[in-house]
């Protein structure tokens, strides 16, 4: 006991030098607070709210006082109170930790909230607002509104290039009048918010955590008329006025929040982190949260459940027993349909054949014999959806307006990259692959490159029938970089390789370096998206592998940081009542699907993320394992299975849905789960099939954990493998030195890694 006692004291020393340290060095550069605050034009003011919740949480009163000293007092009705400030500097200049504390001293405030608010004087329109996986450029965009699934409302609208448009959501308005944001924490994958000032090199972050003693804190950017000032506030508790965001729109629900009461005694603390940086470039705000989340959000120490290799089993018997179309003799989708890529297609059929069993092999070459050649269109891309007895579109089949024969091109360039994937991966197995299934997988990525070399851009749609783009702009087809480098590998033809760089350098110039990429998801129009954010990653890292340029690295790597702002970062503490809070789920690792569908997912949508794997083998930067691990050790969790079922759902299925906001309420509230069978599967299987469970960089004898083991290396340098889990387990192993982590990975490597058996609850130990 004494020396946990002495440990502490010695802890406490050192933080306490550690804050002094920081003092003298802010001071010596002549670099306060305050002197931040005045060169920035900034000012924090404390709020008190008043709310009138007979008109749905109408606000009818306020005050306001600035918080330029240590100690403010207020009043508010009648009641009395005191505002403390405590600064501290952090590890930068221009980083502070600061607490507000509300101490209501007495009387009382009924329906009421609580802000802080901080007022930027010299604001303008063009600054890049950023709410990680909830408003990318303030989402300051033209919008439809339509009830879902939102797509154009008029064919004029519709065009080669035209501007966003998104659905209706939370977002800064565009044109002139009322310009205002309003958010729940848990709307963000990380509880931030910045902005990238147009004006100057400025950028700013403010950092929180998901709330204080009254639950979530909410999240407002306000301008005024004419955009020269605006103001960013956390609000405790929550209180949006009037409407939230539900079901896709903002005019369809009244805001569900409630205010407190405050009376004497109460007090609430507001801990957040102001940073204000150097932001020359839209790109350096991306940069600057990565160093946020590494520092400010280190990630929890992850739950051990079932190990990847007891998953994959449950998920492909599911598969065959609930996705198998026997008179046609095809695997199907959750919904009974074929979709060559996005959430299903060739991204589906590629792990059961690197991990399924003969049943799934063979279902597989079936799927392809009945695919091929009535899978392709006559305009030589693949078909977009089959459902029912003939091929189609979603977007025809959804009813969508002008939606015929409409194509997403995100569909065609994961069909074609997955495809080589597959083949590529039957070979080395020994399979037999056909002429037909490759010649038809050359013409649909040459039809595809068609479209790039007659329009100059991939767009969103094409009209599978013949080909013409009807919908441009759009990172859709994000992917299709990564699968003509395939094609330049089975073909040695280099005109392949050549489309791939120009494509390439033409969603970088026109989209990455703006901070925008959307256009993935079939049915959430035009609104940002981890999706094809992830798919420029698999395009850029591919052309890297393939080329070994540099400059393709560094695109990866800036590509990486803006894909990873679609992450969780922390653990959502959900209600306790709810379904996700009773089975104590982690939401470290679990990705934002897009701006629209404000829910997080367990995994990519459809992807492993492998791109983050070798991202790291090329750089060593642990940032990108450490993020791929998050994301698929968080995936298991999500599954069910008969030791741990989750009510409703078949052993072996995964929702996408993880609600850490209420915007399908009345249906699902926070926490609560939709019981269903979809895309997270094939992420999962994806997971397994091409991932790592243990990786280790020999050089610097660092191992990183995916699966759900543990492992470490003992003092001769032998690895040992702990399986503190139930089931036994089947583990990859990947064991690379540094001169081997220079070469490119490739496709299909995981036939090399080693696999180690260990029992359950057992341990083991592996040369390597």
């Amino acid at each position: 006991m004494q020396e946990l006692i002495d440990s502490d004291k010695k802890m406490k020393k050192l933080i306490l030098t550690q804050l002094f340290c920081l003092s003298l060095f802010s001071m010596a550069s002549g670099q306060t607070f305050e002197t931040d605050l005045q060169q920035n034009n900034f000012a924090i003011n404390a709020r008190i709210n008043h709310y009138d919740t007979d008109r749905y949480n109408l606000l009818v009163e306020r005050n306001r006082v600035e918080i330029s000293d240590e100690s403010k007092n207020m009043s508010f009705h009648d009641s009395k109170w005191e505002i403390t400030r405590v600064v501290s500097p952090m590890e930068k200049p221009g980083k502070y930790k600061v607490n507000i504390t509300f101490k209501c001293l007495s009387g009382e405030v009924k329906d009421a909230s609580l802000s802080v608010d901080f007022d930027f004087l010299t604001w303008a329109k063009e600054n890049y607002v950023l709410l990680p996986a909830a408003a990318y450029n303030g989402n300051r965009y033209e919008s439809v509104r339509m009830s879902y699934p939102p797509f154009f409302s008029s064919r004029k609208k519709m065009g080669l290039n035209m501007p966003i448009q998104l659905s209706d959501q939370p977002r800064l308005n565009y044109l002139s009048g009322y310009s205002r944001i309003q958010e729940r924490s848990g709307s963000m994958s990380l509880p931030v918010a910045g902005f990238k000032a147009a004006k100057s090199s400025n950028g700013f972050w403010l950092c929180f955590d998901q709330g204080n003693g009254n639950g979530d804190y909410g999240l407002d950017i306000e301008e005024n008329k004419d955009r020269s000032k605006a103001t960013m506030a956390l609000t405790s508790p929550v209180v949006r006025e009037q409407v939230a965001y539900n079901n896709f729109r903002m005019d369809v629900s009244p805001t569900p929040d409630k205010p407190r009461d405050f009376k004497a005694g109460d007090e609430t603390i507001f801990s957040f982190v102001i940073n204000f940086f150097e932001s020359p470039t839209v790109q350096t705000l991306y940069d600057e949260l990565r160093d946020i989340r590494v520092k400010q959000y280190p990630a929890p120490v992850a739950k051990d459940l079932i190990p990847f290799s007891a998953v994959f089993p449950l998920i492909e018997k599911q598969k065959n027993q609930e996705k198998w179309n026997v008179n046609e003799e095809y695997y199907t989708s959750e919904t009974g349909s074929w979709q060559v890529g996005w959430c299903h297609g060739f991204l589906f059929l590629y792990p059961l054949i690197a991990e399924g069993g003969e049943l799934s092999k063979s279902r597989v070459e079936k799927t392809l014999n009945w695919l091929y050649p009535q899978g392709i269109s006559p305009s030589g891309y693949y078909y977009d959806l089959k459902k029912g007895p003939t091929f189609s579109s979603a977007s025809e089949v959804w009813g969508m307006p002008f939606g015929e024969n409409l194509h997403l091109t995100r569909k065609n360039a994961d069909g074609v990259y997955y495809a080589y994937k597959l083949f590529d991966l039957m070979k080395k197995k020994n399979m037999e692959v056909k002429r037909q299934w490759i010649e038809s997988n050359l013409h649909a990525t040459d039809v595809q490159l068609k479209t790039w070399e007659t329009y100059g851009q991939l767009g969103q749609y094409v009209n599978q029938q013949t080909g013409e783009l009807i919908v441009g702009g759009t990172t859709s087809a994000g992917i299709f970089p990564a699968a003509l480098c395939e094609a330049y590998r089975f073909s040695k033809n280099k005109k392949y390789l050549d489309g791939a760089i120009a494509i390439g350098d033409y969603f970088y110039n026109n989209y990455v370096t703006k901070g925008l990429t959307y256009g993935g998801p079939n049915e959430a129009h035009q609104s940002f998206d981890s999706e094809s954010s992830y798919g420029l990653l698999e395009g850029f890292t591919e052309l890297y592998e393939t080329t070994g340029d540099k400059k393709w690295l560094k695109i990866a790597e800036e590509m990486s940081n803006q894909f990873a702002t679609w992450v969780v970062g922390y653990d959502f503490k959900f209600p306790d009542n709810s379904a996700m809070g009773k089975l104590g789920m982690s939401t470290t690792g679990t990705v934002y699907a897009n701006t629209q569908n404000k829910h997080a997912a367990p995994g990519i949508c459809t992807h492993s993320g492998i791109s983050l794997l070798k991202l790291y083998r090329a750089t060593s930067d642990k940032f990108y394992i450490n993020l791929l691990s998050n994301i698929a050790h968080a995936i298991p969790q999500y599954m069910s299975w008969k030791e741990r079922p989750i009510e409703g759902y078949h052993e072996g299925w995964i929702s996408e849905r993880i609600n850490l906001t209420d915007w399908e309420l009345p249906n699902r509230g926070i926490g609560d789960i939709m019981v269903s069978s979809n895309w997270a599967e094939n992420s999962m299987m994806l997971t397994v099939a091409e991932l790592p469970g243990v990786y280790i960089n020999k050089s610097t004898k660092e191992v990183f954990v995916l699966d759900h083991v543990d492992a470490k290396l003992n003092k001769k340098g032998q690895l040992v493998i702990t399986n503190p889990t139930p089931f036994n387990a089947e583990v990859k192993v990947f064991v690379e030195t540094a001169e081997q982590m220079a070469k490119p990975l490739g496709q299909n490597s995981f036939l090399g890694w080693k696999q180690v058996s260990i029992s359950a609850g057992e341990m083991t130990i592996v040369e390597i």
